[in-house]
């Protein structure tokens, strides 16, 4: 959870049987202070407050996504404004909670987060696009012609011509997942074919498929997986 305020943590912490979630809950007091935690640990769910003095809840999400974290975002916030419900609408966060938080509504978004990380981890990487509207289509060709490239939410939006945030929405809406999580499943399936059909170093497969920092590839293809890449190789040997 990021907050600014440590007792809110501690309150939330004491709402609800995390072990019944197999959640751990982690504090950040700033986003500066949640950035290294989310870079070192990939976590699957992220608590966020909306005002905080370094950076607010909603440019720590821009940050996420534009870094491609794959995980489930819920706001918690004392401000329950109809701009604020309505940009974490537009961000695509998985919910919005207000303060002070009730017991039943946090289960059910938590429940919610974890249906939705188990239904991404089932996925093999490409979809059937049949029946998909032409701007989806078109962006998993994209993805799936230069994930090796840096690609960025500006430079798929622009080739489909959607807005951003509409463009986000709608590929929600039909695949049932970011576009993140489906570019960071090319990418990873990428990974396990090159790690099992080449003998190429772990660095130099992290490069290739777009990633330029080796141990972040490695984290994230452990959570993938459930192996580090030298694992996996080995494993189906």
């Amino acid at each position: 959870m990021i907050d600014d305020e440590r007792t809110s943590f501690e309150i939330l912490k004491a709402t609800v049987d995390w072990s019944a979630f197999d959640i751990v809950p982690e504090y950040a007091e700033s986003a500066t202070d949640a950035m290294d935690i989310i870079k070192e640990n990939l976590p699957d769910i992220i608590l966020t407050d909306i005002m905080m003095p370094d950076m607010n809840g909603f440019e720590l999400i821009e940050w996420i996504k534009a870094n491609s974290y794959n995980c489930e975002i819920l706001i918690l916030t004392a401000y329950g404004t109809f701009e604020y419900a309505r940009k974490a609408l537009d961000y695509g966060v998985t919910g919005y909670l207000l303060k002070p938080i009730n017991e039943a509504e946090l289960k059910k978004l938590l429940e919610k987060a974890i249906y939705n990380i188990n239904t991404n981890n089932k996925l093999s990487g490409h979809f059937d696009t049949e029946g998909m509207t032409l701007p989806v289509r078109l962006a998993c060709e994209y993805i799936e012609k230069n994930f090796q490239e840096n690609i960025n939410l500006n430079k798929i939006s622009n080739y489909v011509s959607l807005s951003k945030n509409y463009f986000c929405n709608i590929f929600k809406k039909e695949t049932g997942v970011t576009i993140w999580d489906y570019l960071i499943r090319i990418r990873m399936e990428e990974a396990k074919k090159m790690l099992l059909e080449t003998a190429q170093k772990t660095y130099e497969i992290s490069e290739k498929i777009g990633y330029d920092d080796p141990s972040y590839f490695g984290r994230l293809f452990k959570k993938y997986t459930g192996f580090t890449p030298v694992e996996y190789r080995d494993s189906k040997k």
